[in-house]
């Protein structure tokens, strides 16, 4: 059986994006790169549903996930690596009179059909969230739940707050936040401007 190279996430929010102007982080997916022969688990980088070609062309399969924590995308990704090794050890090379694209076998097929049922997905792509806990997941908190207004009285930020020192407090509200829920992983969108913020405001009043 052909062997697949697992590329495992290094970071707990490796798979979390939230662009500035969006409402809902960036989806994430496995992909299993036909050519390469390796597993890797991402966020689409695209705003809106534009893919690269390579994915269009069918040799760089994705498949849907929640935005899970890097332990848990690395866990799946050894769970589905044997029906993946199936995909790699039956596909092809062909021309279809425009391009050059890859062309599943029937064993293939039937791996990737497990790989999506192992994952949950329906065929809209949809309803994977009933197949992971909770603890799997990272928590997006939005700004006005996370925060109370009284940050800087708390963490004792003044117009002289290093960058460096208000990173550490991200961090520590973040791990707070994750320990009041079931997820092990939290990220507020927009946090660090709101912590420059308040050094900001209280930077004019002490001008």
């Amino acid at each position: 059986m052909t062997d697949v190279k697992i590329i495992r996430c290094t970071e707990p929010t490796e798979l979390h994006r939230h662009y500035d102007g969006q409402n809902e982080a960036q989806d994430a997916y496995i992909e299993l790169d036909l050519r390469q022969g390796s597993l890797l688990a991402d966020y689409d980088s695209e705003v809106g549903s534009a893919v690269p070609f390579s994915v269009h062309h069918g040799f760089e399969r994705r498949y849907p996930i929640p935005v899970l924590t890097g332990d848990a995308a690395s866990r799946v990704m050894e769970e589905i690596a044997p029906m993946a090794a199936r995909v790699l050890a039956d596909w092809e090379e062909i021309w279809d009179g425009n391009n050059m694209v890859a062309r599943l076998g029937e064993a293939a097929r039937a791996a990737e059909a497990e790989i999506e049922k192992h994952l949950g997905l329906d065929h809209g792509g949809h309803g994977f969230e009933r197949h992971f806990g909770d603890s799997d997941v990272v928590a997006e908190w939005d700004i006005d739940g996370a925060t109370n207004g009284y940050e800087a009285e708390e963490h004792g930020i003044t117009a002289e707050t290093s960058d460096e020192r208000l990173e550490e407090i991200a961090a520590k509200i973040t791990r707070d936040l994750a320990e009041c829920g079931e997820s092990t992983v939290a990220v507020v969108h927009g946090l660090d401007e709101y912590l420059r913020g308040l050094r900001a405001d209280l930077a004019e009043l002490s001008a």
